[in-house]
């Protein structure tokens, strides 16, 4: 895990065709962060997978049980912890572990939903406050 909290900048847009969802991180200052990390080992595209889960804890445990150790984690609203893991697959590209039960699974599903029969119009959509869902 890195070592203290890092106010690392980093929106997000996340390009969708249900039910696969691709997420677009723009760096935007030089808080250490994995994506940092990427970025200036030369890496370009797939910085990270991620797997979504409604039982996080027995995840956790399970992904360290085998060996994965944790490298950057965090939270995004209630019931919305995340672990990206130090093991690479490929150059760069490491696992995410991503609860979703709370707000943010919340809006994952909205997004996935709206992407259903999209008709092309309204490419960009602002999402909703996480606090709202």
């Amino acid at each position: 895990m890195m070592a203290s909290p890092t106010r690392s900048t980093t929106p997000s847009r996340w390009p969708t065709a249900a039910p696969m969802q691709v997420e677009l991180i723009q760096i935007r200052n030089d808080a250490p962060s994995m994506y940092c990390d990427f970025v200036r080992a030369g890496h370009k595209g797939l910085q990270h997978i991620a797997y979504w889960t409604q039982d996080y804890d027995a995840d956790l445990a399970r992904m360290e049980a085998e060996g994965f150790r944790q490298k950057m984690s965090g939270k995004v609203g209630a019931n919305g912890r995340f672990v990206y893991f130090d093991r690479e697959a490929h150059p760069g590209t490491v696992i995410e572990l991503s609860e979703v039960v709370g707000p943010k699974g919340r809006l994952f599903d909205l997004i996935r939903e709206s992407s259903e029969g999209w008709d092309g119009a309204e490419p960009v959509r602002p999402f909703r406050d996480l606090s709202t869902l």
